[in-house]
């Protein structure tokens, strides 16, 4: 069976906190008691807090629903830490159930609170859980994107256990891409640390990981010292959420060992821990590996029962990678029992499963050459035109040549004739001249248009990389602030190069739907965010019907007016807030900028680039710009399209 990504202990190793010299249990019996007295809402909501972050290691169920409680109580309270840390506690719930969507959302949530409040070890914490849910998506760049962003912040505050977090996760990326003797020298790092600090339940997953590295390598002998005292650990600390995964592990390391006796005895007793907390991953894991033990035995019907189970259970997990094994296993099992239909349509079930998957990858990658196709031919469309171009110049100075030729030969020839000769060449001059103004005219809107962009999207952001480079001489002592300096120019970077592909996107497109529009705002407004102090929100009326279409060129226009209207508040305005508020109204799409900062007097103010470039979009889609400002009561820009 193909050993998932997140096979290795990352899961026990997100912000962990536990109180080392109690079990979990001990832990909530403690909290149980404290939560029956009469409490704040602020301190029940921190006992709930904790409540869902400790039962993690027992129940996860209860873990998701005192998580939730802690963040309905901590919104009630407005106190933005503990909300902020209800949402990181409910995130760690999720994620060790498996909703990678539900903890995505929760920590995004955890994380804005945070970065307002400059809390940066709570960053660092919420970078490395973002990381460990990309890394479970398979997206190990992004992942390690963010460990590497959490990692320095960890060391420079002197919080060893997260670093030691960090490094096991780094372990778990190089043991994906096979690397394995660079994954043992990070998990060693992180088990020498685990072991300075006395972080017993975390080491057993630096020893369980070890084990796994180790049989990648085909060393069994230490890799099965390591897996036995990642189990001996677990059940001395009394954890049975790291005792089933640690059963998980050593049954993956025996199956392939092929040690079916030890498989059976180890699979059943990682079965009874999985169940207790109900881990639906393990349990199915341990179902998949006593399915493979029947089979061997020749028990087949006791087999299917077991390989459906586990097949159900990945499947409503979304483990496309691991369901395969069970469908293989289920053919044998029918074949064996005289089933033949039953073992047809598992044949039948694994192809199809296959093929999706095949599909899915097939899909993503003619999308990719679709983009590469899409931007030859517009280079050879563009070529064409320059051809049609030369060409026609040629055919103009033939046809004046020509023109003149006839002119000498009706000269010499039919001199009575000169003047209608020369009207009538005056005539071909004259179209050829109103041809090429023409052409001229074209041209120069576009540069115009191009310009525009240039000033309104690319330029601003490129000066704003320049000034950041400015500015870094600024900063004492520099080695401290020039990672994060760096890090704010490689942001603007990929908005400039977004920038650009919001255009091939508009060029691309005949029509886009409003609800393709809002995701391109909400983008913007996202990344913005993670450039500027001030606070972005995007609002949007509820029940909006965005299915509605629009044309490229306006929905790009759009845009372009936003992000100009954004940027300007956010360079000028002085303001602590800015919203962008999306209506739709009797066929009417509305946008409103709106900030609470130092306005300006529009009877005073000269219109610059900016507005001046705005009014002109606008006008060029036939919409509504409107500005509203008094000096210290904040600017309002206003847009209105009629579809």
């Amino acid at each position: 069976m193909k050993l998932r990504v997140w096979s290795s202990f990352l899961l026990f190793l997100v912000l962990s906190s536990y109180v080392f010299g109690q079990s979990p249990r001990q832990i909530v019996d403690s909290l149980l008691n404290s939560a029956q007295q009469e409490n704040t809402d602020e301190t029940l909501a921190a006992i709930y807090g904790e409540l869902g972050w400790t039962y993690a290691a027992i129940n996860l169920d209860s873990a998701i629903y005192y998580g939730q409680l802690a963040v309905e109580l901590s919104e009630k309270t407005g106190d933005e830490t503990l909300l902020a840390q209800s949402y990181s506690d409910l995130g760690s719930g999720y994620l060790q159930k498996g909703q990678l969507q539900e903890a995505g959302e929760v920590y995004l949530k955890s994380l804005e609170i945070r970065e307002a409040n400059r809390d940066s070890l709570g960053m660092a914490k919420v970078y490395n859980a973002l990381g460990f849910i990309l890394q479970r998506k398979y997206e190990s760049d992004s992942a390690i994107t963010y460990f590497l962003k959490a990692l320095p912040i960890f060391e420079k505050e002197g919080a060893l256990l997260n670093a030691a977090t960090i490094l096991n996760n780094i372990g778990v990326i190089y043991q994906n891409m096979s690397n394995y003797p660079k994954a043992i020298e990070f998990y060693e790092r992180a088990a020498v640390m685990r072991e300075a600090q006395k972080d017993f339940r975390n080491l057993i997953g630096s020893y369980a990981n070890l084990g796994t590295a180790y049989k990648y390598l085909g060393d069994f002998e230490l890799a099965e010292e390591y897996f036995q005292k990642a189990i001996d650990l677990a059940i001395r600390e009394d954890d049975p959420r790291n005792l089933a995964v640690s059963y998980r592990m050593y049954a993956f390391f025996l199956q392939e060992k092929g040690d079916m006796s030890r498989l059976e005895e180890v699979a059943q007793k990682g079965l009874e821990a999985a169940k207790a907390v109900n881990a639906l991953y393990e349990e199915a894991t341990m179902e998949y590996a006593l399915g493979v033990v029947e089979n061997t035995k020749k028990n087949y019907k006791k087999a299917k029962d077991y390989l459906e189970s586990a097949a159900e259970k990945f499947v409503s997990q979304g483990a496309e990678d691991d369901v395969f094994g069970p469908y293989l296993e289920l053919i044998t099992s029918f074949a064996a029992l005289g089933d033949a239909d039953s073992s047809r349509y598992y044949v039948n079930l694994y192809q199809s499963t296959l093929r999706s998957k095949e599909e899915k990858a097939a899909k993503e990658l003619t999308a990719e050459l679709e983009t590469k196709y899409q931007t030859a031919l517009k280079d050879s469309q563009i070529s064409e035109q320059q051809l049609q171009i030369r060409t026609k110049n040629f055919q103009l100075y033939g046809s004046l040549l020509m023109a003149l030729v006839l002119g000498l030969v009706g000269y010499l020839l039919y001199k009575q004739q000169k003047l209608k000769n020369r009207q009538l060449e005056q005539e071909v001059e004259l179209k050829e001249a109103l041809a090429q103004i023409e052409t001229q005219n074209k041209l120069q809107e576009q540069r115009l248009l191009i310009a525009r962009d240039l000033h309104d999207n690319i330029g601003a952001q490129l000066t704003f990389i320049i000034s950041s480079i400015e500015n870094l001489k600024y900063f004492e002592p520099i080695k401290e602030t020039l990672t994060p300096r760096y890090e704010s120019i490689a942001n603007f970077t990929k908005q400039t190069i977004r920038e650009l592909r919001d255009t091939i996107w508009a060029m691309n497109s005949g029509a886009v739907t409003l609800e393709d529009l809002v995701g391109r705002v909400k983008n913007f407004i996202q990344q913005g965010k993670q450039s500027t102090d001030v606070k972005l929100d995007f609002v949007q009326e509820e029940g909006l019907d965005l299915s509605k279409k629009i044309s490229s060129a306006n929905s790009i226009q759009i845009l372009r007016i936003l992000q100009e209207a954004v940027q300007n508040a956010v360079k000028y305005a002085d303001a602590s807030q800015i919203q962008v508020i999306f209506s739709f109204n009797e066929n009417q799409l509305q946008f409103q900028v709106t900030d609470n900062g130092k306005g300006f007097d529009l009877e005073k103010v000269k219109a610059g680039n900016g507005l001046g470039n705005m009014q002109k979009r606008a006008d060029e889609i036939e919409a509504s710009l409107s500005v509203k400002s008094e000096t210290g009561r904040g600017t309002e820009i206003s847009l209105l399209l009629s579809l």
